[in-house]
């Protein structure tokens, strides 16, 4: 779960339709709508129940993500570790942004991105990851060590060396 404050940093001030240019098919209403949605999907940890078609098929047109064609293989793919979701963040925080904002959703990817990274959500989650993965390292030595390293034998009494000795 994200600390209230990087929460904030990722959903305030909300997106309004003056910041984005309207296309031929969408206002700027909508793709302020959509940048919204998509900050608070990150912020409430990419749950399963707010990836739901419409945001899906928006989502999937945005940040380079057009490869993938199917809403359930778009979420195994991005969500469901922190590996993906980092992986997410980045390629989101990365891309180019191409295309005329009066015909593309560049604008919106634009601002998100930089939302993205002056929230520095990327090298919160790379740390997070970091941590995470060095205390199961640790973990899994402990449990090696236990299992591998010989254990130091209690020195014989004299009495059992003599007998046996």
């Amino acid at each position: 779960m994200l600390s209230a404050a990087l929460t904030r940093a990722l959903i305030t001030p909300a997106f309004v339709a003056a910041d984005f240019i309207p296309t031929q098919w969408d206002s700027g209403e909508q793709k302020a709508k959509f940048a919204n949605a998509l900050m608070r999907f990150i912020a409430d940890g990419y749950p399963r129940s707010k990836f739901h078609e419409s945001f899906y098929r928006r989502l999937s047109n945005t940040f380079g993500h057009i490869a993938h064609y199917d809403s359930a293989g778009f979420y195994e793919d991005f969500f469901l570790t922190a590996k993906d979701k980092l992986e997410f963040l980045e390629q989101c925080a990365e891309w180019p942004c191409f295309g005329d904002p009066a015909h593309t959703y560049s604008d919106v990817e634009r601002a998100v991105s930089a939302r993205l990274r002056k929230s520095q959500i990327i090298a919160i989650m790379s740390s997070q990851i970091a941590v995470e993965r060095r205390r199961k390292e640790l973990a899994l030595l402990a449990e090696l060590k236990a299992r591998y390293e010989p254990v130091a034998e209690a020195p014989a009494s004299a009495e059992i060396r003599d007998l046996f000795g």
